[in-house]
């Protein structure tokens, strides 16, 4: 009767997992590494922000900002009917 070498050939079969398992966990870490984080990406930034793009902002929030005000002059004119709800009743 010949001998069996099952369970070796297990522990074989999940070190060589183990193994690749670990070589591959390390190409990730490596590529993860070079790539710059998000993190670091928004610091750079927003900490020295060219001067096109502050323009740019500025001129978005004077527009934002004017945008504004119009609707709520638009909202406290007279001329505008008032939003009636259920709870409100009209004069009689």
């Amino acid at each position: 009767m010949q001998r069996r070498y099952f369970p070796s050939i297990l522990l074989y079969g999940f070190g060589l997992a183990l193994a690749l398992s670990l070589l591959f966990n390390g190409f990730l870490l490596y590529k993860q590494s070079r790539q710059p984080s998000i993190y670091e990406f928004e610091l750079s930034s927003a900490g020295h922000p060219s001067y096109s793009n502050n323009g740019l902002w500025q001129q978005q929030l004077s527009d934002c900002t004017r945008a504004t005000h119009r609707k709520d002059s638009r909202v406290g004119s007279p001329t505008t009917s008032p939003i009636r709800t259920g709870a409100q009743r009209p004069s009689q």
